[in-house]
Formats: C-alpha cells, structure tokens, sequence
C-alpha cells in the first residue's frame, strides 16, 4: 500500500475507468460532497458481495446526506459489471486489474492491521 494513503490524508486523485469504460477522476465523481471509496477484491468474493448488499442499504442514506460512493474492484470490466449488477449496487464501480494496481500502487492482499485504531 502507498505510504501516503494513511487515515485523515487525502486520497490520490486517480483517473480510472468506471463501469461504462468512461475515464474519470475520482474528484469529478466526488464533485463538493463527501465521499466514501470502497477497495474490493471483486465479485468472486462472498465477502465482498456481502459487504455491497450492505452498502446499498447503507448507500441511501448516504444519498440523503449528500455523501458519494465508488467501488474500486479487482475485476475485468465485464465480472465488474456483472458484480454491481447482482447486487443492485447504482453508484460508480471502477474495475482496475494486474498493471493498473501496480501503477497506483493498492495492494491486493487484506490487510491485518485496520486503518482505524
């Protein structure tokens, strides 16, 4: 995992295709709201699919405080569609795999230390 990426600091501004194929910054999918990014490891994963069902209960109420979501997923374009799809999720899915993880350096492996303590 980048060594910047730590709680209270500003995420990176990533420009990663969503699950359309569009290229978008993670700042034009925030716009002036909060927002929340999801890192999974995609659809394959139970726990993942579970953590999604939970997210779209989850995912109205943070609609009604102006609050966004995206789902960064180890997926091809094609599983990542058929994941957001299967759970009903409407917010942005962003399928990154192999070279593009490397390149913005998100660790595939869980980590066993939380990010809050």
């Amino acid at each position: 995992m980048r060594s910047d990426i730590t709680q209270g600091a500003a995420f990176p501004d990533y420009e990663l295709s969503d699950h359309t194929g569009k290229h978008r910054k993670l700042s034009e999918l925030q716009g002036q709201d909060p927002m929340v990014v999801v890192l999974g490891r995609g659809g394959f994963c139970p726990k993942d699919r579970r953590q999604a069902e939970g997210l779209l209960e989850l995912h109205r109420e943070m609609e009604v405080g102006y609050c966004r979501l995206v789902t960064i997923t180890t997926d091809n374009i094609s599983q990542t569609n058929e994941y957001r799809n299967g759970v009903g999720a409407h917010w942005p899915f962003s399928p990154i795999r192999g070279a593009s993880f490397r390149r913005i350096s998100i660790s595939r492996n869980t980590p066993t230390q939380p990010m809050i303590q």
